[in-house]
């Protein structure tokens, strides 16, 4: 069944095609603009991800890997990062209690005693997800069965980065997809809609 574009049903849908084509693009840079200053890290908690990330990376200042627990702000952000993109043998029977970073081998700082100007640690110092509460006070070691390694912390830093290409990535793909349809479409009705006529001085139509 052909749409006839001089039908109201077919005015209203152009007029609405045509709003929602205007739209897209003003929306789109709305999400660059709030990309660039932080919005959806703020609204997503990536940036506290990567302030736990900043601190896995010390090994000398204050709070140096400190590690996220349950109920700390970092936690939902932080285990949502390492379900998505961690390749690790998680367990299934046990609820997640503690994210920390083991000691590093290798880590150094500047100057060697005194304030501290820079310090760094091995990308290759490994990350834990652990099923129980640590520390403990009882001395009793943490078993196989009670944690498991994620990752280490440059691979946390290389999830950040990845959330947020994807994100970009899949309003990128969401834009592209619908944009050019809609932009498709309204040129159809545009081309196909009603013609408009004059009358000449003889009283005869004449089409433009």
């Amino acid at each position: 069944m052909k749409l006839d574009a001089r039908k109201p049903g077919a005015r209203v849908w152009k007029r609405r095609l045509t709003v929602v084509t205007l739209i897209l693009p003003f929306l789109y840079t709305t999400f660059i603009v709030a990309d660039r200053f932080g919005v959806w890290d703020r609204l997503s908690g990536l940036d506290l991800v990567e302030q736990a990330s900043d601190r896995f990376d010390l090994s000398y200042a204050a709070d140096a890997s400190n590690p996220v627990r349950v109920g700390d702000k970092e936690w939902k952000p932080l285990l949502k990062l390492v379900y998505r993109y961690s390749r690790a043998d998680f367990i299934k029977d046990k609820q997640p209690r503690v994210i920390a970073r083991l000691q590093a081998t290798l880590s150094t700082r500047t100057p060697q005693e005194g304030p501290i100007e820079a310090e760094w640690t091995a990308p290759s110092t490994p990350l834990v997800l652990m099923y129980r509460d640590w520390p403990m006070n009882t001395g009793k070691p943490v078993t196989q069965d009670e944690f498991r390694v994620i990752g280490t912390i440059g691979d946390l830093k290389d999830w950040i980065s990845k959330a947020r290409e994807d994100r970009k990535f899949l309003v990128g793909d969401i834009f592209l997809g619908t944009f050019g349809p809609l932009l498709g479409i309204v040129i159809f009705f545009l081309e196909t809609g009603p013609k408009q006529t004059d009358s000449g001085a003889n009283g005869i139509a004449t089409e433009r």
